[in-house]
């Protein structure tokens, strides 16, 4: 099940959220920013969503405090106040997926949250396969090398290809070939 984590300072906006969306994803709720990192820490948070305006910081300042040692959950910032260079700040500063209005509407949003969700598990396979691939490329280092140094040493002609050869073939195969 997908963990959501939504951050606002208005209370009923948070109860709104739970009873919309607690049948559909893991929901985490608070109205406190030191809350919020307490939950990243301890939840697999997948997506996070703020409230743009609250009292002590703004969601894009939340956003930006949380990135180095958060920088996976994907951001969306609800708001109830259309203004522009928020939202340019959003974009560029706190790196937000999505800008959403208030009030928000439950079909649309429990889409963006999946879409969301999709989002973090796409680039999470990526890292992965990403470091698969760096580990077989240092493989196939390590296998060239062999090769350089068999070339090197005085042997058989014939068994030298052979090493060479099976040599080769370990690094094709790591490289998927």
């Amino acid at each position: 099940m997908i963990h959501v984590l939504y951050l606002d300072d208005e209370v009923h906006n948070l109860t709104a959220f739970r009873a919309a969306f607690r049948r559909d994803f893991h929901v985490h709720v608070t109205t406190e920013p030191t809350e919020a990192v307490r939950i990243l820490r301890d939840q697999p948070i997948e997506v996070i969503i703020s409230d743009q305006k609250m009292p002590t910081l703004s969601g894009v300042e939340f956003f930006e405090l949380i990135m180095p040692d958060y920088p996976n959950p994907i951001r969306m910032l609800l708001t109830g106040h259309a203004d522009i260079d928020a939202v340019i700040d959003a974009i560029n500063k706190g790196q937000i997926y999505k800008y959403i209005s208030k009030p928000w509407n439950e079909l649309e949003l429990k889409g963006l949250v999946q879409e969301a969700a999709d989002l973090y598990h796409q680039r999470q396979a990526m890292a992965s396969e990403g470091e698969q691939l760096m580990e077989r490329m240092s493989q196939a280092r390590t296998l060239a090398s062999h090769i350089l140094i068999m070339t090197q040493k005085e042997q058989n002609p014939s068994e030298k290809m052979d090493k060479i050869g099976s040599l080769a073939q370990q690094i094709n195969d790591l490289l998927g070939g």
